[in-house]
């Protein structure tokens, strides 16, 4: 029998959060099916592809500023006005940046970096 991922295993119980009727026979079926499984141990794993499955299905995205100082509050803003939709915002300071900031959506960065900027100029005039 083949293995069943985490992914797979959040997709069933994202499934069984939407049904809400009998929710706590079937959560209690979902875990003997781990048990059976033997796949107690990957419970980590599928919570945490059960949180981003979740926010994928609802239009949630994941975004990510890194910069070397801290952000202002009107920086934010304008990031968060050029995405579509909801946003789950994650605040990172690198000082390794120099200045400038890296903006990550999803899967899609954006590098604003000084540090990136210095590197190309130094391509270029080697």
């Amino acid at each position: 029998m083949k293995k069943i991922t985490p992914l797979q295993y959040a997709i069933l119980l994202y499934e069984i959060t939407l049904k809400r009727s009998e929710i706590k026979k079937q959560i209690n079926g979902f875990l003997g099916i781990l048990a059976k499984n033997n796949d107690l141990g990957k419970i980590d794993g599928i919570i945490k592809e059960f949180e981003k499955y979740e926010k994928k299905q609802k239009g949630v995205k994941d975004v990510e500023i890194i910069s070397a100082k801290p952000i202002a509050k009107d920086i934010k803003a304008k990031v968060l006005e050029e995405i579509e939709g909801e946003a789950d915002l994650k605040e990172t300071v690198n000082p390794d940046l120099l200045g400038g900031i890296i903006v990550t959506v999803d899967d899609m960065m954006t590098d604003g970096s000084l540090k990136r900027k210095l590197k190309e100029l130094s391509e270029v005039l080697t």
